[in-house]
């Protein structure tokens, strides 16, 4: 799509328009440093999960981000929301880094009766398949503080994000509220 604007004046609307609301967010509260990576780009702050992010300088930008459904609008259901999303965040930290265990099982019942009678032969079969799968992860990982929080455009999706910045030795150089 060509617009007759110079790319850099696109760019600066398109930033205007996420800044101001624009992406389908609301309630949008971000930190300072971690504004230029998460406004940027609406869909690091749709897509839950961790974020590792190489910035030229050597240093590291590490985001999770993670959701869930808000109940209803009373600060006890913010609470919930916060300490929920806080744990899938680090748990996302952690599946980036050891990877996620998946464990799957199938169990197939099958019974089968043939009844004979003066009517003849009649046959039923049941079969029951259960299915379950578990994912688990397990490890651990450094405490990082909350560096965002916004709700979707109809305010019923809470998301929250960790994160921080480390230098090049692996140091936290910006840990959010710094």
């Amino acid at each position: 799509m060509t617009t007759g604007l110079p790319d850099q004046i696109v760019w600066v609307l398109l930033g205007l328009a996420s800044i101001t609301g624009q992406n389908g967010f609301s309630d949008i509260s971000i930190e300072k440093q971690f504004k230029p990576y998460l406004l940027s780009n609406p869909l690091l702050m749709e897509t839950t999960g961790a974020k590792f992010i190489a910035l030229k300088d050597g240093r590291s930008v590490i985001l999770s981000v993670a959701s869930t459904v808000l109940k209803d609008a009373g600060p006890a259901d913010r609470l919930r929301a916060e300490k929920v999303c806080r744990t899938k965040a680090l748990a996302g930290i952690v599946s980036e880094k050891k990877g996620v265990q998946v464990f799957h099982t199938e169990t197939l019942n099958e019974q089968s009766t043939v009844v004979i009678d003066e009517n003849g032969e009649t046959a039923t079969s049941v079969s029951e398949l259960l299915q379950v799968t578990k994912t688990k992860v397990e490890g651990i990982t450094r405490d990082m503080p909350m560096v965002g929080r916004w709700r979707s455009k109809d305010g019923d999706v809470f998301y929250l994000a960790i994160g921080c910045i480390l230098d090049q030795q692996g140091n936290t150089v910006v840990s959010g509220q710094d």
